[in-house]
């Protein structure tokens, strides 16, 4: 075969090939429903967007198959395999995704704070606490305690405080022992979202083994506040 013969069936090959329908790839595939909202068009790459009323007749419920996005001057839309094509309305989407992620937003917040994570030690629970005291604060594990009437704090763990203008009394301890100890009147007391001010706490010496509490969490904090203990998950259930 001659040269200038081969060459042109190559050419004749070409062109044959350049003329056939060439199939582009998808961005996905969809997929049209109906819920209280109206009909709907979903996809499993981009998201769902509802079919605007005037667009309607172009599709039925349970219809399938792929779909392209594209842009011109008007703006972003959809077409179907089938030449079915809406223009998309994505600054209300972005505000509807941006409305619905401040609200899972405020209930976690919401559900965060109806629990607080506690320490389960045999039969006692010690509490997360914050401790607060002329523009100072302080954390840290107080044993939870209904049978003590005021709360108790540590003196080494309320050090950083540096405390002053504290008032002398004597309580009675168990085993009927009594203590001297300094009265202070704090600037708030707070537990999860529970937060008490202008509280009066006793300050004592610790005496003993060490502890992994710093004092007693007691009832001129904990009257008034309905809580339960779930001592499976080990958090405190305000109600």
């Amino acid at each position: 075969m001659r040269l200038k013969q081969r060459w042109l069936i190559l050419f004749v090959f070409l062109l044959f090939i350049i003329s056939l329908p060439v199939r582009l790839l998808a961005d996905g595939t969809y997929y049209v429903g109906r819920d209280d909202g109206g009909v709907y068009f979903q996809t499993d790459q981009d998201g769902g967007w509802y079919i605007d009323i005037l667009d309607l007749r172009y599709f039925k419920i349970g219809q399938k198959g792929t779909y392209f996005i594209k842009r011109d001057r008007n703006g972003t839309y959809l077409i179907t395999d089938k030449k079915r094509k809406f223009y998309l309305d994505t600054s209300a989407k972005e505000q509807l995704e941006h409305e619905i992620e401040e609200y899972n937003d405020r209930q976690l917040n919401v559900s965060s704070q109806k629990v607080t994570k506690v320490v389960i030690k045999g039969n006692q629970v010690l509490v997360p606490v914050t401790i607060g005291y002329s523009g100072k604060k302080i954390e840290g594990l107080l044993l939870l305690d209904t049978g003590a009437s005021i709360v108790a704090l540590h003196r080494d763990f309320v050090e950083k405080l540096k405390i002053k203008d504290t008032q002398k009394t004597k309580l009675m301890v168990v085993g009927g022992e009594t203590i001297t100890a300094d009265v202070v009147k704090l600037d708030f007391v707070e537990v999860g979202r529970n937060k008490k001010t202008e509280l009066y706490a006793v300050i004592v010496n610790h005496k003993g083994p060490p502890v992994t509490h710093k004092g007693l969490l007691g009832m001129n904090f904990l009257s008034g506040l309905d809580y339960k203990i779930d001592f499976e998950r080990r958090v405190i259930i305000w109600k």
